[in-house]
C-alpha cells in the first residue's frame, strides 16, 4: 500500500485528500484550533502538501507545524515536525525499509560503544544507519553532540538534554539516517531532537485551543492519567510570577526544576505540580529571616558633631 492510499483510507470530515489543493472548511476550522490558522497561506499549503506527501494526520498529531520566533530574520516561521515513530512509519510504509543498526555512542576518542555509561560528561557524538532494499551498504546518519544539544538563554543544556541527552541525541542520528535513506519522502520534515528547545517555547499562541507547539510538548512531556492545572492555578502562578519579577527564562527553570522535566508552557503542569510551584513561589515571597549567625555588637557612633548643641556640649566636657 502506497502512502497515497494509506491517506485515502482516512475517512471523516477532517480526512485528507490526496487530490486537494486547499484546506477544506472543517479543516480550517481545526487547524484554527491546533493554533496555526493565522499562518502565511504558503507556509498552510506547504503543511498540506507534507500531510498529503507523507500520509501523516495532522489532526491526530502524527504530524506539527510549530511557529517560533527567528533571530536571525527578526519574524516568526513555520516548520513542521514529526516524532522519530511518525518518520519509523514513513519509512515502513515505502516498502523498503529494512530495519537499522543499533545506535551508537562516542566519545573524544573516537571509540564507537553500543552504550554510553559515563555520566560525567556526554558523548561527542551517535550513529545510526538505516538498512534500505536495493541498496549495497547501511546509510549512516551521524550526530555531533556540539550541533545539536539544544541550550538556554544561559547557555546550559535544555533539561531534557541534561537528563537524557545520550537518547535524545540517538534520536538525532536516527533520524538523520531515515532522512538519507528516504529523501523523497522525509524531506523537510525534521524531529523536535533536531530543532532548538528555546524557539519551541517562544511560539506564541493565536486562536482559541492549545497551540501546535503546546501539543508536541504534551506529547513528549505531558505525565498521563493526571489531572491538569486548573484555571484557578494559572491565575495564581502567573500572579505570583509577576508579583516576584520572575522572567520567562526563570518561571520556565522553576517549573524544570519541580517537575523534573520540560514544562515549555505553565499549562502543560498537572494540577499536583502546579501545588508544588505555588508552595515554592509562596516560599520565595517570605521575607528572609535572620540566619542566626549574627552577633550582638555594640553601635559606636565616631561621626564628628553635626549641630552647635553638640559643640558646646563637647567643648564643656573638655573642659
Amino acid at each position: 500500500m502506497t502512502t497515497t492510499e494509506i491517506a485515502v483510507s482516512s475517512v471523516g470530515a477532517l480526512a485528507l485528500d490526496p487530490t486537494q489543493t486547499e484546506w477544506t472548511e472543517p479543516q480550517r476550522a481545526a487547524l484554527a484550533q491546533l493554533g496555526i490558522a493565522d499562518a502565511p497561506s504558503g507556509d498552510q499549503l506547504v503543511f498540506l502538501h507534507q500531510a498529503q506527501r507523507t500520509g501523516l494526520d495532522p489532526f491526530a498529531k502524527q504530524l506539527y507545524m510549530i511557529k517560533r520566533w527567528d533571530n536571525q530574520s527578526g519574524g516568526y516561521r513555520h516548520t513542521i515536525q514529526a516524532g522519530i515513530d511518525g518518520l519509523r512509519v514513513i519509512a515502513e510504509r515505502t516498502g523498503r525499509y529494512e530495519g537499522r543498526t543499533p545506535i551508537q555512542w562516542c566519545g573524544e576518542d573516537g571509540v564507537w560503544k553500543n552504550v554510553w555509561l559515563d555520566p560525567s560528561r556526554p558523548p561527542v557524538a551517535a550513529r545510526c544507519a538505516v538498512y534500505k532494499k536495493g541498496f549495497r551498504e547501511p546509510l549512516e546518519g551521524v550526530a555531533h553532540w556540539a550541533e545539536f544539544v539544544q541550550k538556554k538563554k544561559d547557555g546550559d543544556p535544555t533539561q531534557m538534554w541534561a537528563t537524557k541527552g545520550v537518547h535524545m541525541l540517538g534520536k538525532v542520528a536516527e533520524a538523520l539516517a531515515l532522512r538519507a535513506a528516504f529523501p523523497q519522502d522525509l524531506s523537510g520534515i525534521f524531529t523536535p531532537e533536531e530543532t532548538a528547545a528555546e524557539e519551541d517555547t517562544a511560539a506564541a499562541p493565536s486562536g482559541p485551543g492549545k497551540t501546535i507547539a503546546e501539543s508536541v510538548a504534551a506529547e513528549y512531556s505531558q505525565p498521563s492519567g493526571e489531572p491538569m492545572i486548573g484555571p484557578a492555578q494559572l491565575s495564581e502562578i502567573a500572579s505570583r510570577i509577576r508579583d516576584l519579577g520572575l522572567g520567562k527564562d526563570a518561571a520556565l527553570e522553576l517549573y524544570a526544576e519541580i517537575t523534573g522535566r520540560e514544562v515549555p508552557v505553565t499549562r502543560l503542569l498537572t494540577q499536583k505540580e502546579a501545588d508544588a510551584v505555588l508552595e515554592e513561589l509562596a516560599r520565595r515571597a517570605e521575607p528572609a529571616e535572620p540566619t542566626g549567625d549574627l552577633v550582638d555588637a555594640e553601635i559606636v557612633d565616631d561621626a564628628p558633631p553635626t549641630n552647635e548643641a553638640d559643640d558646646a556640649q563637647q567643648e564643656g566636657g573638655a573642659s
